[in-house]
């Protein structure tokens, strides 16, 4: 694609901030000013009374262009996105502030590309963000969105700040080391990148500004009209609709593709979706108002052409299993050949519930399992690596609802009733574990509520989650108090034959664990894996669905580790808390012992940190950081580290300092010299903190 947009020799530490706005214009970029300085986030746009105009070819006239940027003009600057720009359009992440956003892009990179990120142009923002800009076919529309999840795309009529602008911060944008625009190319966006787009656009929402003033039209808020018909929800209603399309017709030809590549399969498809679809233009003929939308026959047509690339995988592999569920309710939306345009209100006149404002404020506030962290009747998932403990953690959470302890590390528990645990794996030594955890909290649990279901339970199959409600049914019964929370361990052991990767199955899955949650009113919590790039395993469904999301981190061997709050929807998240691991002698004559994991320091520290460990906690600190420096091993100051245990405000645990305490005893030490990032291992390129002085 660069060879089209020859870029002249450019040096960005002697060029002027007219020159890197030449640059910009010679790759085919839309680029004008920003607003400088930049002191509000609302800066970050066009200083421009108008702009509109620019939203689609052909770049601006030569002399607008030499009027904004001449010799002496201002830093700030940033790109149109969308058709203006080679339908180029950009990913933000703000990973540092919203771990989903981290969690999401690493899911999809890692069921797409084996975790690997494609080589485009990539910048980090002025507030420490990252984007990465790709360059769309010319058949699929750029949507331009914003997500409470951190991640915004910018697509058509979208604008994006482009370095050297200065952020709100004071911080410059900068192009990463290798990506800039005249070190690689702009990459032209894989199918699986456009899908996993449309996918986040249909889950959160999205807009299509740069569109004339016609086809921006507010829907009402309701899927469908009066009729039926399709009005909202198109984007992810088409998607779904172009996959049964082409799955169609891989069963109807025997996965042979026909000389015409589908294409009369595809028109026909075409006219049903018309039918079952409304445009929200005003005044225009439905097709004509859909294909200006991008949501016509013509849109749907592309969709089915980029899927033809995975005729001989992706769809093979649906076409010949067997669908479970399949007759699940919302089948006919998904049926191609659905007609709705003739649908009628139900003849006894029976409504959806509907609620104003006052009754929507009047509604009860969320109820806590756990505070802070578990929401009642809700779903969520445990995860980490193996060895991690994650189970240890499970089992020692729903004991201490079964047994009514007040809190469980240090958070307080709101709820107390029954707990099923489901797990066909590690039996041998869970009584082991439950004398432990009895040992350390000084406590029975033989007459808790707490039951074990431990043979294999296929969540794929109606016939097995019927089984499971009415054993659940009758654990109920026979404990004579509320199921609190069902736990499955280990998501994957309830999955046999699926594709954890696939979103299909895993909302299979998902619509399973609703099914026991609203059926006892408890929360269902699953233990799962990670990936081996650290997010957890799995297709995206898992952290969509999640109302929590708890990730473990230890180091294997390791006396210590920590879990991280990724996400919480009801309450604060990002959030970490030391644990300890210990070896608890079960005093038989076997001489048995078994792990036991406990929180070490504080939950949180209610005040900010002053002071800090005495002079002789000091010198054992630095004692330490010396040793894992000459073992290999050297403690960090990136919180990227505690995936492997080294993470120094997490070790300090072990010293009796608080989480906060730890971030700022590192920083105060990074600040003076005490301690330095330094290579600890030339050929893994392995960086730690080295002792640098004394403070003595």
């Amino acid at each position: 694609m660069m060879a089209a947009f020859p870029i002249p020799s450019f040096d960005p530490d002697f060029a002027s901030n007219a020159d890197w706005a030449a640059m910009y214009r010679a790759c085919g970029m839309q680029v004008v000013p920003a607003r400088y300085p930049m002191r509000t986030k609302e800066d970050k746009r066009p200083d421009l009374s108008t702009w509109g105009e620019l939203h689609n070819p052909p770049l601006a006239p030569d002399a607008a262009f030499a009027r904004w940027f001449h010799p002496r003009c201002a830093p700030n600057m940033g790109l149109v996105s969308g058709r203006a720009s080679r339908n180029a359009f950009v990913i933000d992440l703000d990973e540092h502030t919203k771990p989903e956003a981290a969690l999401w892009w690493r899911g999809v990179l890692e069921i797409n590309a084996m975790g690997i990120e494609p080589e485009t142009w990539k910048q980090t923002t002025g507030g420490g963000g990252r984007q990465l800009v790709f360059e769309a076919p010319p058949d699929w529309h750029a949507p331009t969105n914003r997500t409470s999840m951190g991640v915004d795309i910018r697509g058509q009529g979208g604008f994006a700040m482009l370095p050297p602008s200065v952020h709100l911060s004071g911080v410059a944008y900068a192009w990463d080391d290798g990506f800039a625009p005249w070190e690689c190319e702009l990459c032209p966006a894989p199918d699986w990148l456009l899908e996993a787009v449309d996918d986040l656009v249909a889950q959160h929402g999205g807009d299509t500004r740069g569109e004339t003033k016609a086809e921006r039209v507010q829907h009402s808020g309701a899927d469908f009209d009066a009729f039926g018909a399709r009005v909202d929800g198109r984007e992810d209603a088409m998607s779904r609709w172009a996959f049964k399309t082409v799955l169609e017709l891989y069963r109807k030809t025997g996965g042979v593709l026909p000389e015409d590549r589908g294409e009369a399969h595809f028109a026909e498809s075409g006219e049903h979706w018309l039918r079952s679809t409304k445009t929200r233009l005003q005044g225009v003929d439905n097709a004509e108002g859909l294909e200006r939308e991008c949501r016509g026959s013509k849109a749907l047509a592309a969709k089915c052409r980029r899927l033809l690339s995975k005729w001989d995988s992706k769809v093979a592999e649906e076409a010949n299993k067997e669908r479970p569920f399949a007759d699940r309710a919302d089948a006919s939306r998904e049926d191609p050949a659905a007609d709705f345009s003739n649908a009628k209100a139900p003849p006894n006149g029976e409504l959806f519930e509907f609620l104003d404002v006052k009754a929507i404020k009047s509604m009860p506030d969320p109820s806590w399992l756990i505070d802070g962290l578990v929401v009642e009747e809700s779903l969520g998932f445990i995860f980490g690596p193996p060895g991690c403990l994650k189970t240890f953690i499970a089992l020692g959470m729903g004991l201490s609802f079964s047994v009514g302890m007040p809190d469980w590390w240090g958070r307080q528990i709101q709820r107390q009733g029954a707990v099923v645990y489901i797990s066909s794996e590690g039996q041998a030594d869970l009584k082991f574990r439950i004398q432990a955890w009895e040992q350390t909290n000084q406590v029975l649990a033989d007459e808790s509520p707490f039951y074990l279901i431990r043979q294999t339970i296929n969540f794929m199959k109606v016939e097995d989650i019927g089984k499971l409600l009415a054993t659940v049914e009758a654990i109920a019964a026979i404990a004579n108090v509320p199921i609190a929370a069902v736990f499955v361990d280990t998501v994957s052991r309830v999955l046999p034959g699926a594709d954890e990767n696939l979103q299909k199955d895993m909302t299979l899955f998902v619509s399973a664990c609703d099914a026991v949650r609203q059926r006892f009113k408890a929360t269902v919590i699953g233990v799962h894996h990670t990936s081996r790039n650290g997010n957890m395993r799995g297709s995206t469904v898992f952290a969509g669905a999640g109302d929590f999301l708890v990730e473990v981190s230890r180091e294997e061997g390791a006396k210590h580790g920590s879990i991280r709050a990724a996400k919480i929807k009801a309450a604060e998240d990002g959030w970490d808390q030391a644990f300890k691991v210990e070896t608890v002698s079960l005093g038989d004559i076997a001489g048995n012992t078994s792990l036991v994991v406990s929180p070490a320091g504080v939950v949180e520290e209610e005040k900010a940190p002053d002071g800090g460990p005495d002079r002789q906690k000091c010198r054992e600190i630095l004692d330490a950081l010396r040793r894992a420096w000459d073992s290999g091993k050297p403690w960090s100051s990136y919180p990227q580290s505690k995936r492997d245990g080294r993470y120094m405000p997490m070790l300090l645990a072990d010293f009796g300092v608080g989480a906060k305490q730890a971030v700022h005893l590192m920083e105060a030490w990074l600040a003076n010299g005490v301690i330095s990032v330094e290579i600890r291992n030339t050929n893994t390129k392995t960086k730690g903190l080295k002792v640098a002085a004394g403070i003595d």
